[in-house]
């Protein structure tokens, strides 16, 4: 449906490599997951039915790709690390303080004793077995392939 060569930030910054390559000008550098983003708001341009965004932790780790998912209402299953920060359920971060006009303004979400998130992987060790489900995609030479999901929705942040 759609594709594009990725061009490492170190290719899009070298002239003389691009030169010599043929790399457009026009050509820059994106990261995979900005890559992914145009590609999937192409297709919602060109009203090809949509189904849930499938990705790896290469993307499901970058916090901005999952917010643009959910902008453009999709459903997704995206791999994360273990190590990536959630919010309990029915939790979230403080509200960003408002910019007094003084010095840079707050990107950061906020957090206090009672606002903190944690590890994934401790969150999902503490939520009962009924949470989880093994989902089989192919038969292997021995046993069925298979990937067991948490069936939950949490806010993620890095």
């Amino acid at each position: 449906m759609a594709w594009r060569l990725y061009l490492p930030e170190v290719w899009a910054q070298d002239k003389k490599r691009r030169k010599a390559t043929g790399i457009p000008p026009e050509i820059s550098f994106q990261t995979k997951p900005e890559i992914a983003l145009q590609q999937i708001r192409t297709a919602l341009d060109r009203e090809i039915p949509t189904a849930p965004v499938l990705t790896d932790a290469g993307y499901g780790n970058d916090t901005g790709f999952r917010d643009r998912i959910s902008e453009l209402g999709l459903r997704y299953v995206v791999g994360i690390q273990s190590s990536v920060s959630v919010w309990k359920p029915g939790q979230a971060p403080l509200p960003k303080r408002n910019w007094k006009g003084i010095g840079r303004p707050t990107k950061l979400l906020r957090r206090d004793g009672q606002h903190n998130p944690f590890p994934v992987l401790e969150l999902a060790m503490s939520l009962a077995a009924s949470a989880w489900k093994t989902v089989g995609w192919r038969q292997g030479t021995r046993k069925p392939f298979g990937l067991c999901f948490l069936w939950h929705s949490f806010f993620i942040t890095q």
